[in-house]
């Protein structure tokens, strides 16, 4: 297992001084680059065999959000590798050893030009699996019939990420940007699933769709073409 203890400062939290939930994609997002890199299969290490990391479904539970000024200790570990899918891991705790959020991931590897995904190469490094008992079931496929149109977001350039696209945690400020403040104020989220179903690129015209049936459903569009569905759960303040 790889931790790393990270401290919530004034650039991570809302205006009601918690955690927001794309910082907290970004911390997990980084702690697992951290640790593929102590694995040989960083972004660097790929890159010399032209293969990328991608995300394919992310879900997070959070029994209790980060506050400003707070120490956190972020954990994270893989999972047993079925067929082209990596699962990955994570838990975060605070200073008392408290499990306050945890969350489960599938990711696979795609080759930099065709964008197809890759099964493990034979030079692809041994990724020990691990389990415990805090770790959550790997996230399910997320459905809907969402088809109120709510918004079109142009992707720009402070959204895409180093491997050329829509980076996953602005896929997450997206969501979050169709709720108001009010909304924001009264209400915290407990749980996420997001399924990555195709990339999202530069330039790309998003059209955002909320379910009339489960309006915190909502799915991205592009081209006519479903290219991620996510699902939140709430609670009140």
């Amino acid at each position: 297992m790889y931790k790393e203890k990270v401290l919530i400062t004034s650039v991570d939290v809302d205006s009601n001084l918690e955690l927001r939930l794309s910082n907290l994609f970004k911390f997990l997002q980084v702690i697992g680059s951290n640790h593929v890199a102590t694995l040989k299969a960083s972004h660097a290490d790929l890159m010399k065999h032209n293969l990328l990391w991608v995300v394919i479904r992310f879900e997070v539970q959070i029994y209790r959000t980060p506050k400003l000024d707070e120490e956190i200790l972020v954990t994270t570990h893989p999972g047993e590798q079925k067929s082209f899918i990596f699962p990955r891991y994570y838990e975060i705790y605070d200073k008392h050893k408290n499990l306050i959020i945890s969350a489960s991931s599938m990711w696979a590897l795609i080759d930099k030009d065709t964008r197809r995904v890759s099964v493990k190469p034979p030079h692809f490094p041994a990724i020990k699996a691990e389990s415990i008992k805090e770790d959550i079931p790997l996230p399910l496929k997320v459905a809907s019939n969402a088809s109120t149109l709510v918004e079109k977001r142009k992707v720009n350039y402070t959204d895409i990420d180093l491997n050329g696209h829509l980076n996953n945690t602005s896929y997450i400020e997206y969501i979050l940007n169709l709720h108001d403040n009010d909304f924001l104020k009264d209400k915290r989220i407990k749980r996420i699933t997001i399924n990555y179903d195709k990339e999202i690129k530069p330039t790309d015209i998003v059209e955002l769709y909320k379910d009339g049936d489960n309006p915190e459903c909502i799915k991205g569009v592009v081209d006519g073409s479903l290219h991620f569905i996510a699902e939140l759960e709430f609670e009140k303040r």
